[in-house]
């Protein structure tokens, strides 16, 4: 017989199961898509600090040589990280080589939860590893530096460190890249005149030097500025000749004596640093090269003589640049075809001018435009002469900036208005020009020029 009672029972325990069956379905359903939007918060969050490391990467690698790396890692990754879905980075390492080329960051975080902390899971860890390689491309850099008597002693001394330092971060201790990413470095010490070298007598009209008395000594290798507008162009010396820079004996250059005793006449000669034909000619050119040592020997031997024309030292950079010259210089540059044609892939023109003072030229100091009384820039007035000068600078910063050469300009020691206005036009934009009034404002502009000159991108 069937028992009511019982029967109630049983469908009353049957109707308990199946709503105990359900709620644990719902929670586990509502688990699970608890689980599913929290891990997915957390992949987004992972893929953000990802793409935030290397952004902070790149931009605190390029400022490596003047800035705290760590510090500046950790501004670029607040910013673009910022804590981004309630995550909290708890910990970011990072390493650079020896070679200072190659940044390993590591970043480390949690993120909260919102269903998971139900089931006890409060966070979910993330992390993100990036590195950085800090590539020199291939680059043709000649440094046009003053060498001025102004820049005697402790001035010369800070920038041949401050040069040399470039050097260093360039090239730094890895081998040598691939041919087409090669590095070359070329050197221009100007005053009132530049030396190209005493080998270039090709370059030279006839009789430049035979016609001249050079006393005990010869032609050291200065020039005299070109004149008809040559003064201020890349025209090769296959084209337009140059004459040999002479100062003659006279009275801001007495190195020639002459007497007469006993009827018998004697000439004796008196050159030094300061007296004969090449009076205040500076130190030779040095042609692009690869070889490091050479390069930062001849930095280590440059001489603060005479009169500023920063116009001349810039052109001289431009003409070491310009693949007009190609196959004058000699030496390696002949061997590598260099300069190599504007626009090569793979490799960048770059020109650094450096100054601390403003364009001169008097009666006193015979430079490669000779006296100011001889109106070889165009005038004999020191006020137009001047302005010539400026002239000519920026004519030939335009034509360098035209043909795609990086122009980096730096005034040292607060050089003087004019000449500061001039150096910032010149600069290929505004902040390649760096205002330099202390020793070691110079170092940080030669620093942060290596890290301009050094490009980036992530290799891992």
């Amino acid at each position: 017989m069937f028992d009511f009672g019982t029967g109630l029972k049983n469908k009353r325990g049957e109707r308990g199961s199946v709503v105990a069956a359900a709620v644990f379905g719902i929670i586990a359903m509502t688990g699970s898509a608890g689980l599913a939007v929290d891990i997915g918060r957390a992949e987004l969050a992972q893929a953000k600090l990802s793409s935030a490391l290397d952004a902070a990467g790149l931009a605190a690698g390029s400022t490596l040589q003047t800035t705290d790396l760590h510090d500046e890692v950790m501004k670029y990754l607040n910013v673009n990280f910022n804590d981004y879905l309630d995550s909290t980075i708890t910990d970011v390492e990072i390493s650079v080589d020896s070679t200072n080329s190659i940044i390993t960051l590591e970043a480390y975080g949690t993120i909260d939860t919102t269903f998971m902390r139900y089931f006890g899971f409060e966070t979910i860890p993330i992390g993100a590893t990036s590195e950085i390689t800090r590539a020199t491309s291939g680059l043709e850099l000649v440094m046009v530096l003053d060498n001025t008597g102004s820049m005697a002693g402790s001035s010369l001394t800070s920038l041949k460190d401050a040069a040399s330092e470039l050097v260093d971060i360039l090239f730094g201790s890895a081998p040598p890249v691939d041919q087409d990413q090669k590095l070359w470095i070329g050197l221009v010490p100007f005053s009132q005149a530049v030396n190209v070298g005493n080998s270039h007598t090709d370059w030279l009209t006839s009789n430049s030097i035979s016609s001249k008395n050079w006393g005990t000594t010869s032609w050291s290798g200065c020039v005299d500025a070109r004149l008809i507008g040559e003064d201020i162009t890349d025209t090769p010396p296959s084209s337009k000749k140059f004459e040999a820079y002479y100062w003659p004996d006279d009275s801001y250059n007495d190195w020639i004596t002459t007497t007469t005793k006993n009827g018998k006449t004697t000439t004796t000669y008196t050159i030094n640093s300061t007296k004969g034909p090449n009076k205040y000619c500076p130190q030779a050119v040095k042609r692009l090269s690869d070889d490091q040592s050479s390069i930062l020997a001849s930095i280590n031997g440059m001489v603060a003589v005479g009169n500023t024309h920063v116009s001349e030292g810039a052109v001289w950079g431009w003409r070491m640049l310009s693949p007009r010259w190609r196959g004058a210089w000699g030496g390696d540059m002949d061997s590598n075809s260099l300069p190599l044609d504007y626009n090569t892939p793979k490799m960048n023109k770059a020109a650094i001018i450096m100054t601390d003072g403003e364009n001169t030229i008097d009666n006193s100091n015979r430079g490669a435009y000779w006296y100011l009384k001889d109106g070889r820039t165009g005038s004999t007035n020191a006020t137009t002469a001047v302005t010539r000068l400026n002239q000519k600078l920026t004519s030939v910063c335009t034509a360098m900036k035209n043909n795609n050469i990086i122009v980096y300009t730096i005034g040292f020691r607060n050089p003087g208005s004019n000449i500061e206005s001039l150096l910032k036009s010149c600069a290929t934009q505004p902040d390649f020009y760096f205002d330099s009034p202390t020793s070691d404002e110079l170092h940080k502009a030669f620093r942060m020029i290596g890290d301009s000159l050094s490009s980036l991108r992530v290799s891992k």
